[in-house]
């Protein structure tokens, strides 16, 4: 255990941490929102941080536009997970305590595991008076179950990143099912005993996030008084974890797109997203999120891929007919970095072109993440 004393803070009553992991494209930030908008109607003052390996992050964007008629405060850290930048989230969350909120909540980043020894207990140490934890919850999509946990279908990740998915459940005090509404009864209850059989001590919960089913009795669980963050990693190979995280690339741009004429934004999008798609799959590259939100005029719409064979989701927002606006783009793919910007430039250049666009790259970043090196590690249970 490397221990310093972090910042101190202080709050005038203790602020519920809703933190929710899970593995890239899962739904976390879309369940955050409606459990944000929940809250919200039951009088409660609720702040969100969000967390990325790089700058320009779609998922902030997202959170603002879905929350921004209720001023919801909402952070970010960015250039490592939570658990590597855990002075910079302590940072973050005091900005979220000056609008003193009654619950703050928090999304890990897709690849991020350990948060309980890395983050929940040093917290729980430090912060004794001023959080107390709701249960740690890790959103998985059924795709992820069917192919990571029971295996039944071919996976295009790494061995490591099942063992990363693997890791994510194991820590979770509640695993939440997501996307249930494309599921039939039978396929549900079939996805649901299988992670009750595998995880015996957990409790499952199966939700949409997208349509809200199920998502007002997981927000009562959080809100009762169960004690949270309490499963600690008692085995993790951290060589292992680096691995998985290795064999993502992870790329963040913005870039400003244009037309002299008015051009359908949502059909350009979808274009954009497919011939990405195409372009992975001639290099057996699996998607682990592909991410895009365009905003214009104040206003965001964005569209969502969560793997090679499935079809790009457009948002309920849309922005119809525009000249212009912000892109940004979000990639995790099983890819090499320079190949990745290789083919994000290359498709995105043809796109513009053959829309008869004018599109500038303003900031893009590619990598893959850093070795994880959390500066706290507790992994002693009684803190």
């Amino acid at each position: 255990m490397r221990m310093t004393v972090p910042k101190p803070l202080a709050t005038d009553s203790p602020v519920k941490l809703i933190f929710v992991g899970g593995f890239l494209g899962s739904g976390k930030t879309t369940g955050l929102a409606v459990l944000a908008r929940d809250l919200i109607r039951q009088g409660k003052r609720v702040g969100i941080v969000t967390n990325d390996q790089s700058q320009n992050l779609a998922d902030t964007v997202i959170v603002r536009q879905l929350l921004s008629e209720l001023g919801v405060p909402v952070e970010e850290v960015v250039a490592g997970c939570f658990c590597c930048k855990f002075d910079e989230l302590i940072d973050q969350m005091e900005k979220i305590l000056k609008h003193k909120p009654d619950i703050l909540m928090g999304e890990p980043v897709g690849s991020c595991t350990d948060f309980v020894a890395a983050v929940a207990n040093p917290i729980k140490i430090h912060y004794r008076e001023a959080f107390r934890f709701a249960p740690f919850s890790t959103m998985v999509d059924p795709d992820r179950v069917v192919e990571f946990l029971l295996a039944e279908r071919d996976s295009n990740f790494s061995e490591e990143v099942a063992y990363l998915f693997h890791k994510q459940l194991e820590e979770a005090d509640m695993i939440v099912l997501n996307k249930v509404d494309q599921l039939g009864e039978d396929e549900k209850r079939r996805l649901v005993e299988a992670l009750e059989k595998t995880f015996p001590q957990k409790e499952i919960k199966a939700v949409s996030a997208k349509y809200g089913g199920g998502m007002h009795d997981w927000l009562k669980i959080l809100l009762s008084d169960r004690p949270g963050a309490e499963t600690v990693l008692r085995q993790i190979d951290y060589d292992q974890y680096a691995r998985a995280e290795a064999v993502l690339g992870w790329l963040n741009a913005a870039i400003s797109i244009s037309r002299e004429r008015p051009f359908d934004i949502g059909e350009w999008m979808v274009g954009l997203t497919v011939g990405l798609r195409d372009a992975f799959r001639d290099k057996n590259a699996e998607i682990g999120h592909l991410k895009m939100v365009v905003t214009s005029s104040g206003k965001s719409m964005w569209v969502n891929l969560t793997r090679l064979s499935a079809e790009p989701l457009l948002s309920d927002a849309h922005l119809g007919n525009i000249t212009g606006g912000s892109l940004i783009v979000n990639a995790r793919v099983q890819l090499a970095p320079e190949p990745l910007e290789s083919i994000i430039r290359q498709v995105i250049e043809e796109k513009l072109t053959t829309a008869g666009m004018d599109g500038e790259i303003l900031d893009l970043q590619c990598f893959s993440p850093a070795y994880p090196d959390p500066p706290y590690l507790v992994r002693e249970n009684d803190v």
